[in-house]
């Protein structure tokens, strides 16, 4: 997914819900951060099938992932 196109979801839905895209973002990337923080195996086993860089998934690689599957 192109950064220009994420970047428009995060706005188009900040502009929905009246917050910031960067509010957006924030907000995904807390979910992210306390599904992520799961002590379930099963749960752990499906967060290491999203493939990201850093120390745990950024909202953008979730929804590149989420997007790829749903094809």
């Amino acid at each position: 997914m192109r950064k220009i196109k994420f970047e428009e979801m995060m706005r188009a839905i900040g502009q929905r819900e009246g917050i910031s895209a960067s509010e957006v973002e924030r907000e995904i990337q807390l979910a992210i951060d306390l599904g992520f923080n799961n002590r379930d195996e099963k749960v752990k086993a499906e967060w290491a099938k999203i493939p990201f860089k850093g120390e745990r998934p950024t909202p953008q690689e979730v929804i590149e992932y989420m997007c790829k599957k749903l094809r």
